[in-house]
């Protein structure tokens, strides 16, 4: 006799499914506090903008002659420079709601051990980018700017353009603040069995020119910066020598 409830199949398991929609609806909901934080982080910004490029200014200002400025020579040239102004100091400014937007992302996935390991070295990488952009702005700003204004004459006067300024600015910056990173770089290669402090000393002649290269690439073409960039690169190598293998 026929049966007359014949057993169906199972249906497949969603967990999966379930698991990377809930993963892309997470992702999505960090993505739009990211963008959130920026949106306030530049509105923050545009309304100090005016002590922001004071405080830019101030280190070239202080090389030119007594009551000279900078100058631009388009219309729009002073919006469109306060308005790239304010967009990198909210991109800095928001950069710590970001990481966290990130690191809330990846926790779940972290064991313990890597839990407590990224909020130091997320300290440590604020400590060294801070770092950076401060040596830029004290020491490596006065020595490039000096150096360029010796070329003036009679014949040529200096009269700098405010939005090339700021470029070199920002891109001395960003290259003080990326070098600066190279300790935390060294030391998660060397979490990672990839380096020891061995190797790093065996490579260490090797590291002097990798460093005078990348002073030459990242910095404009005066010896006074790049040859600060090297020497910097090169204290941070040691130092990385004496952090790699330490617990």
């Amino acid at each position: 006799m026929k049966e007359t409830g014949e057993s169906q199949p199972e249906a497949a398991p969603t967990d999966g499914a379930m698991s990377f929609l809930a993963h892309l609806a997470e992702l999505r909901t960090r993505l739009i506090k990211a963008f959130l934080g920026a949106a306030t982080a530049w509105a923050v910004a545009w309304n100090f903008v005016d002590a922001i490029l004071d405080f830019l200014l101030r280190p070239v200002l202080a090389a030119l002659p007594p009551g000279q400025g900078l100058v631009y020579t388009g219309l729009e040239d002073a919006f469109l420079l306060t308005f790239k102004i304010s967009l990198w100091s909210g991109a800095l400014l928001a950069s710590p709601w970001w990481f966290y937007q990130v690191w809330a992302f990846v926790a779940p996935a972290l064991n313990p051990a890597e839990k407590k390991a990224v909020p130091r070295l997320a300290a440590m990488s604020t400590f060294l980018l801070a770092g950076g952009a401060a040596f830029a702005y004290y020491l490596a700003f006065p020595l490039t700017f000096k150096f360029f204004l010796t070329f003036s004459s009679e014949a040529m006067l200096p009269l700098p353009a405010a939005d090339r300024y700021c470029s070199l600015a920002m891109g001395l910056i960003l290259a003080f603040a990326l070098a600066f990173q190279l300790p935390l770089v060294l030391m998660l290669l060397g979490r990672l069995g990839l380096v020891s402090r061995e190797s790093l000393r065996r490579f260490r002649r090797y590291a002097v020119l990798v460093a005078f290269l990348t002073g030459a690439l990242l910095t404009p073409p005066d010896v006074t910066s790049q040859v600060a960039l090297a020497v910097v690169l090169l204290l941070l190598y040691e130092l990385s020598i004496f952090l790699v293998g330490r617990r």
